[in-house]
């Protein structure tokens, strides 16, 4: 299998993005597997296609580029979860393309060879939830270009202005898919200190490069009167918005103890005695910094799940490339990826379908939505007053306050004159047909807003109901 991939032939693209199909399929025919960042997703852009204007009628920390992409998927096919997973697909079949052709140009192994291809493939479906159309994703697109770039930088020096423009604009736009991935600006420049000879003027353009997508998205914010609501949510996930616990370090650790073996291989291999030139040398010392600025990413990203970690599959698919490519023993080559293959699939199979005899290895019962809940109120308008945004899955979204640790400050507050009106203006102008309240919030607000007491009633079932008259 590995002799099969090691030959330089871009039709082995082919069978790479056959292969990820084939260990995909299952989640694609399947429904019963949604997410609540997913869910999150959808609902932004359901709310941009009713109308709504992003951050300052839709409360969320989504980064504009994102947002502009679902807004674009919910309004040509609606909140279909297979769009989703059909464009992550071809999606990660660029990245693999991008990937593997830039290291062939840059020659980063002795061979020219697909092996990092098929790596990535793998790595990139070792859990279900990587199977969807996240910022992450979307940003590492735009991060690997920028890698390619930089590569080139490497490897030539070389003295085109519009290179350097062109690293620091991908970075840039991967930061207005996702706003942390502005760390790897300050990766770049020091990556350029350390391996390259570039002049002081071109750092400012790479830095130039990185601004201009994001004082893009500022000028229409400040054009359409929304600069402030822009400012403060773009800049939310790195001062208000606490991170978001899925699933713990033990279960993630679990979920790519594979990887992570084979990667601290391949580290050792090469410290053992790897035959590099010095330009191979080079590169692999730039994706040990690359590595350290992902781990970076990872600790300042706002949530922790399997797709945060996306940051690390070209490093860990670089890397690992290395430790099979270098084996002087092709059989024992031969053998070891062939664990590797058996070992990546049978981990991401078994995160979306366990066997009864063998105990789930990670919980998330908190980090998917359970179908069978909420029936009640499809179709309904509603606001949840909570962090459990899973009644949204049957129902529609009404107010701006859809992302609750934006919202929670507002509602907590309610002795400020200005948290009532946005309490009051965000109720009356897009009324909910249910307030699902199950903090027991409400009365408060009544006490403060009678007006909005007239207009709901509490019913049986403990939720808030929107009188018939109104």
């Amino acid at each position: 299998m590995l002799r099969y991939f090691r030959i330089n032939d871009p039709y082995r693209l082919i069978t790479i993005f056959l292969l990820l199909l084939i260990i995909r399929l299952p989640v694609f025919i399947s429904s019963d597997l949604i997410t609540l960042p997913e869910l999150n997703y959808m609902l932004v852009g359901e709310k941009l296609t009713g109308g709504a204007k992003l951050y300052s009628q839709v409360w969320d920390c989504i980064a504009p580029l994102s947002a502009f992409i679902y807004n674009g998927i919910d309004y040509l096919f609606g909140r279909s979860q297979l769009t989703y997973q059909i464009l992550a697909y071809i999606l990660v079949c660029c990245q693999i393309f991008i990937f593997n052709s830039f290291l062939i140009n840059s020659k980063a192994y002795a061979e020219n060879t697909y092996v990092p291809g098929i790596i990535y493939a793998l790595l990139s479906s070792i859990c279900y939830d990587m199977f969807t159309l996240t910022p992450f994703l979307i940003g590492l697109t735009f991060l690997l270009l920028a890698l390619r770039n930089i590569f080139q930088h490497i490897e030539f020096r070389s003295k085109r202005d519009e290179d350097i423009l062109n690293i620091g604009l991908f970075i840039g736009l991967a930061t207005v898919s996702y706003q942390q991935f502005a760390i790897f600006a300050i990766c770049t420049l020091l990556i350029f200190a350390l391996f390259t000879g570039t002049v002081g003027r071109r750092y400012l353009m790479m830095l130039f490069g990185f601004f201009l997508p994001i004082l893009i998205a500022g000028s229409y914010f400040f054009l359409t009167n929304r600069f402030t609501d822009f400012m403060y949510s773009f800049l939310s996930p790195f001062l208000v918005i606490g991170k978001i616990w899925y699933f713990s370090f033990g279960e993630l650790l679990i979920l790519f103890a594979i990887p992570a073996f084979y990667f601290l291989m391949a580290l050792f291999r090469m410290v053992q005695g790897a035959r590099l030139t010095n330009y191979q040398g080079r590169l692999t010392q730039s994706m040990i910094v690359w590595l350290i600025f992902s781990i970076g990413f990872i600790l300042i990203s706002d949530e922790y799940s399997p797709s945060v970690y996306l940051i690390l599959i070209p490093i860990a698919s670089f890397y690992i490339a290395h430790h099979f490519l270098i084996y002087r023993r092709r059989g024992l080559a031969e053998i070891s990826f062939m664990l590797f293959l058996v070992g990546t699939v049978t981990t991401g199979v078994f995160s979306y379908s366990t066997p009864q005899w063998f105990g789930k290895y990670f919980d998330d019962k908190d980090y998917v939505v359970n179908l069978k809940n909420y029936e009640e109120i499809k179709g309904e308008r509603i606001l949840v007053l909570d962090d459990n945004i899973r009644p949204y899955y049957y129902a529609q979204s009404a107010t701006p306050f859809l992302n609750w640790q934006m919202s929670e400050e507002v509602f907590n507050n309610l002795d400020y004159y200005d948290n009532l009106t946005l309490i009051h203006e965000g109720i009356v102008n897009d009324k909910p047909d249910i307030i699902i309240d199950s903090n027991n919030r409400m009365p408060k607000i009544f006490a403060k807003i009678p007006g909005l007491k007239e207009l709901y009633f509490k019913g049986r079932d403990g939720n808030y109901h929107l009188k018939a008259s109104n």
